[in-house]
């Protein structure tokens, strides 16, 4: 049995122990004692050992009545007859026992006992951790500590729970239900106990069954599978080796009060006893029990008759026992491949494991992963950025919350019995921690989404369908507009409500890219404030389902040229010369598009003198500027981002603010923002082309469209003034929303809802969204904030036809002056001073 007892919790019962006949509650003591043998672990099995509290507090009455009676017959004092008295002689002793005694004997052993109990308190500690989070809206380091409080919530509740279930009140609840001294309805542990160590003096039998049915009680518990505890590890059942079961040992009483015990209850349990005798115990089983076998014992026999013993022993009536008799065993019969079980049993433990680490550390990952992510989900960290797509806001620029809310919030007003069409925004709405003031980097964000919750607004207020916007973030300055192009094209591929994209608002290589994977997802995007003519150039292949809102560069250079040609505001009242000499300040980037194809469009198109100056950084756009005025510039027409024209103005004021007169591109939003926080005090000096009409108020009565978003946008820069810090009021001044980007997303927006209008016409059920929206995009012609757009039914060119082009003078101290408005067509600027 050595092989055995290395297997599986194992213990050898003699009939006789340091030199004395013994009870069976001296075998049982043995086996399921405080030291016994079947609650020592195995070593190498990865489980705990089986625990016997049953069993043990059974033997513990026994021994302290023992004790008791001892003490009393040395002449100590005993207690009076009454109950209570007598109880108190157990209630005492029993504490002190239950709080000395050490229910796991082994490290691994209490960490596995705190580990069944932590499951359900794991997942209630995740569920409220993420809950608590997204009620109180909190992030970093809040979350970590509400993560902390969370867990160690959990520990404590799994402590509570194992102290639970090792009380009396629910472990030991069992003895109610078992039918050998059955333990009466709300009667206190230690009565119990103490009722059943007198029960002893006058019926010791019905005690020897209880102990035994404790023993198997234990022993079921131990091999439970009703719940993830080791029981689903367990593969193999405890042995008990019996040595002497002959006629008139305690071995003999063993069997037949277990055989007793078994058939009262009908309840199998995890348990082999193996017993040696000189012969069979007839009265085991009475008539009703098997011949012993007495067959060839060659291996394929042996291996018969034990599955057929299998079979049987499966119940506990008529008897289930099989008998050997050793005298015609031979040692090699009914060999079996041991190794290929050990694999097995190996296996067993691992796996309960993985499920029981799976119960705890699944909930607490899945919490802990959710409340100290870096990212929303369908987000993803590129370049210390979550780009992606998401309508979670955590990560998007706090400049944008206010914004973004606005737009959730109408998304939620959607009622779920209505028709719904999806419209996502892809643009940068994060910005880089290291960034100096994130907020004043998104403005022009910020404003396209005004546009777009303009038009959404409007038009959920009709009809069945609904418009849902949902975000997609390319990043700093689009950088990462690949990226977010790819997750509209994966989230596009399941969800055909997805009408269109609108956005992709800078001429950079990225959102070129970005053009090129949403024309493999057949998907429209309408481009607001991009203007580079070779934009939608993908592959040497101009893009289908790309339409352009805002006039392209090389209908701005045509203007800008003759806006020179006209003469040029030098001042209020003064005019350069037609055509002037011009330095054109062009940025060198090679991830930049705007630059360069506004400039070079420009030097094709001007018939005066120019000569181009290459920049990359303020450093070198001031060298730039300074040469150029060096070299007797009349003008410098900067062809840059818009964060450098500060630089630009730095430049001119050190070099050249008297002599010459500097003209901007469409880039003009910070010094426009200047003018708007000081009318009056203001210091710009500059001449600029315009989107669309950047003082509307000037040129009349305001359009419908008009009115509608210069309204929403007000309104907007409310709450993102009103959503600054405490202690940073300075900061939102800073904050002013640019309205021509506002109305180049609205008036995108307006051109989806009026090509599903056109869908609608003749819809029917089945029909798709998106095909239909990109089919009536084709020769669309709507008015809008901006003006008409128009664009062809051909099947590649959607640049909007007829755009105005809008020209503008900043003077110190003085407001937005009115030049003219431009609609070019062919080669003609076609332009008019009256708006």
């Amino acid at each position: 049995m050595g092989t055995v007892a290395g297997e599986v919790p194992y213990a050898e019962l003699n009939s006789s122990h340091n030199g004395r006949d013994t009870q069976i509650r001296d075998l049982v003591e043995r086996a399921a004692g405080e030291d016994g043998d079947l609650g020592a672990g195995v070593s190498g099995s990865l489980l705990p050992a089986p625990r016997f509290p049953l069993t043990q507090i059974i033997l513990w009455a026994l021994r302290h009545r023992d004790e008791q009676a001892a003490l009393w017959e040395n002449g100590e004092e005993a207690p009076d007859g009454s109950q209570r008295a007598l109880d108190s002689a157990y209630r005492e002793p029993l504490r002190q026992w239950s709080r000395g005694r050490t229910p796991v004997r082994s490290l691994s052993g209490r960490f596995e006992y705190a580990v069944r109990f932590l499951s359900a308190p794991s997942i209630g500690a995740a569920a409220v951790t993420v809950v608590l989070t997204e009620w109180l809206d909190t992030g970093g380091l809040v979350n970590v500590w509400i993560l902390i409080g969370a867990v160690t919530s959990a520990f404590a509740l799994a402590g509570l729970l194992a102290g639970f279930w090792s009380s009396g009140t629910f472990r030991y609840g069992w003895f109610a239900r078992q039918p050998y001294i059955p333990r009466g309805r709300g009667e206190w542990l230690a009565g119990y106990v103490r009722r059943v160590a007198e029960t002893e003096k006058g019926d010791p039998e019905i005690v020897e069954r209880l102990l035994v049915n404790a023993l198997l009680e234990d022993l079921r518990l131990a091999y439970s599978r009703g719940r993830p505890w080791p029981g689903w590890g367990r593969s193999g059942y405890a042995v008990l080796l019996i040595e002497d079961a002959g006629h008139g040992t305690v071995g003999r009483r063993f069997l037949t009060t277990l055989h007793k015990v078994l058939a009262d209850t009908g309840r199998m349990a995890p348990l082999l006893v193996v017993a040696a005798a000189d012969e069979w115990p007839a009265d085991l089983c009475g008539g009703d029990h098997p011949t012993a076998v007495r067959v060839n014992p060659a291996a394929s026999d042996m291996l018969k008759v034990y599955a057929e013993w299998r079979t049987r022993s499966a119940k506990v009536a008529p008897c289930p026992y099989l008998v050997i008799d050793t005298g015609m065993w031979r040692g090699d019969a009914g060999a079996v491949d041991m190794g290929r079980r050990r694999v097995i049993g190996r296996l067993r433990p691992v796996g309960y494991w993985l499920i029981a680490g799976t119960t705890v550390l699944a909930p607490l990952g899945f919490g802990a992963w959710t409340v100290l992510r870096t990212c929303e989900p369908g987000l993803s960290l590129l370049g210390g950025q979550c780009v992606g797509m998401s309508n979670a806001t955590k990560n998007y620029d706090p400049a944008l919350i206010p914004i973004l809310n606005l737009i959730n919030r109408e998304n939620d007003l959607i009622p779920p019995s209505a028709k719904v069409f999806k419209v996502i925004y892809l643009g940068p709405l994060t910005t880089p921690s290291e960034s100096g003031d994130p907020g004043t980097r998104v403005l022009s964000t910020a404003s396209e989404l005004v546009g777009i919750h303009a038009r959404q607004v409007e038009f959920n207020e009709r009809g069945q369908w609904r418009m849902r916007v949902e975000f997609a973030n390319a990043g700093e300055d689009y950088r990462l507009a690949v990226e977010a192009a790819e997750a509209v094209a994966e989230r596009a591929a399941e969800d055909r409500s997805i009408a269109a994209v609108i956005g992709l608002g800078w001429s950079r290589k990225s959102v070129q890219k970005a053009i090129g994977v949403l024309r493999g997802a057949q998907m429209p995007a309408l481009t607001t404030t991009a203007t580079a003519d070779s934009l939608a150039e993908v592959d040497g292949e101009r893009s289908g389902y790309f339409y352009r809102m805002a006039p392209p560069n090389s209908q701005q250079a045509l203007v800008a040229a003759h806006w020179l040609g006209q003469g040029l505001p030098a001042a209020p009242g003064e005019k350069l010369d037609p055509n002037p000499k011009v330095g054109i300040l062009r940025q060198d980037d090679a991830e930049e598009l705007y630059s360069a194809d506004l400039a070079d469009s420009f030097k094709r198109k001007y018939v005066g003198e120019s000569v181009v100056h290459d920049f990359r950084d303020s450093a070198t756009l001031k060298r730039e500027i300074r040469r150029a005025c060096d070299d007797g510039v009349d003008v410098l027409f900067y062809t840059g981002r818009g964060e450098l024209l500060a630089a630009v103005r730095q430049g001119w004021n050190d070099f050249c603010a008297d002599e010459v007169v500097v003209l901007a591109g469409d880039e003009a939003d910070t010094a426009l923002a200047e003018v708007e926080r000081d009318p009056q005090g203001h210091r710009v000096d500059l001449r600029f082309l315009a989107l669309s009409n950047p003082a509307p108020h000037k040129q009349g009565v305001l359009g419908r469209y008009e009115e509608h978003v210069k309204r929403v946008l007000e309104g907007a820069q409310t709450d993102l003034r009103n959503s600054v810090p405490k202690g940073q009021e300075r900061r939102a001044g800073n904050l002013m929303l640019p309205l021509s980007p506002a109305m180049l997303a609205h008036d995108a927006a307006l051109a989806v809802t009026t090509a599903l209008d056109g869908l609608l016409t003749g819809w029917a059920e089945g029909m798709d969204v998106r095909a239909g929206v990109q089919e009536h995009l084709r020769g669309l012609k709507v008015t809008g904030a901006t003006g008409e757009i128009e664009f062809s039914a051909k099947r590649e060119q959607h640049d909007a036809l007829h755009r105005t082009v809008w020209l503008y003078s900043i003077f110190p101290k003085k407001p937005l002056e009115f030049e003219m408005s431009c609609a070019p067509t062919g080669s003609d600027a076609n332009c008019t001073s009256s708006g």
